[in-house]
């Protein structure tokens, strides 16, 4: 279950057992965040920009909702919805879950090209491969004392791309130019296992298998 406080937004953590999944998602210069010990898998604005700052935060089921209206500083405004999914054959516990990270990014510009990064530390090495039939693309991120990977359902492929980056899995969401008015979303999936450098093959797997049987949701 999600946990949050209800005079604060901007922190949530989801509890497995005795463990907590934490997030800070504040926005501006501290962007969206899963900590993972020390380390901070991260949802940045590209090249160096801020992120609008949170203004709304509610939970709905087993849903985080995140709210980031544009301003007169930001070229966009987006929403994101983190779900933990549950994968065939693999338990979620303190050490290993799967989260849905849908984004949704609109702007009140005529000229916008909006673009958003996840970034994930990869002291060990990064990698992206492809998966036929599925259409799916994974990004691995190994760094040591954990492992994080992101998949990428065929919707997204085409518009979405690594960055190369020493130590990090940089991955860059939309881009493309977006018209006022219209709504672009992505769905990218992210698996974190703390108690390994990288993630199971089996993980990778029955997540691909799951992302390609899930509809988009509506909202």
């Amino acid at each position: 279950m999600w946990l949050t406080a209800p005079n604060r937004i901007g922190v949530a953590a989801w509890q497995i057992g005795d463990s907590i999944w934490r997030i800070d998602a504040r926005g501006e210069r501290d962007a969206v965040a899963l900590a993972v010990g020390q380390e901070r898998i991260a949802l940045v604005a590209s090249d160096g920009q801020a992120l609008p700052r949170l203004d709304e935060q509610f939970v709905r089921d087993d849903q985080l909702h995140l709210s980031f209206p544009q301003t007169d500083d930001s070229q966009f405004g987006f929403r994101l919805v983190v779900r933990p999914v549950p994968l065939e054959g693999c338990c979620a516990d303190g050490f290993r879950i799967a989260l849905e990270l849908l984004v949704s990014v609109q702007t009140t510009l005529l000229d916008s090209h909006p673009t958003l990064d996840l970034v994930l530390p990869a002291r060990s090495g990064a990698r992206d491969e492809g998966h036929s039939p599925s259409g799916s693309r994974v990004y691995h991120a190994d760094n040591g004392d954990f492992g994080a990977a992101i998949i990428l359902g065929p919707q997204d492929v085409a518009s979405s791309g690594a960055i190369d980056q020493p130590d990090q899995q940089r991955l860059r969401l939309f881009g493309e130019f977006l018209e006022k008015g219209v709504i672009r979303r992505a769905r990218p999936w992210l698996i974190v296992d703390r108690s390994s450098g990288a993630v199971e093959t089996r993980w990778i797997g029955a997540a691909i298998d799951a992302l390609a049987e899930s509809p988009l949701p509506l909202n």
